[in-house]
């Protein structure tokens, strides 16, 4: 498997400080000032929306770089990946649905 470059990597590491400091300090600033309950889910889906937006960008130009180096056997490995991240993104997003009732 071909290793991300430096641009693919900024991506990947920006959406993992949004996913581990950024958004939960966003989250508790929000349970501080009471937007929470009422809020709630819309705020649960910016966090994940933001980090699915960051990680993806990573994610389209690896692919875009494996397929154009590996061929297909790479996409393949590549869209598995990007699946998983999806599948990922959307179980955060119903536990935090389901924490909010």
């Amino acid at each position: 498997m071909i290793s991300p470059n430096r641009t693919e990597m900024m991506w990947f590491a920006l959406g993992l400080v949004w996913f581990v400091l950024v958004g939960p300090l966003l989250i508790g600033l929000s349970m501080e000032l009471g937007l929470w309950p009422k809020l709630s889910f819309w705020i649960a889906f910016l966090y994940v929306l933001i980090w699915v937006l960051l990680t993806g960008i990573g994610f389209s130009l690896y692919s875009r770089r494996v397929a154009r180096e590996m061929g297909m056997g790479g996409l393949v490995v590549t869209v598995i990946w990007i699946g998983l991240a999806i599948l990922l993104a959307r179980g955060l997003l119903v536990a935090f649905r389901l924490v909010g009732h």
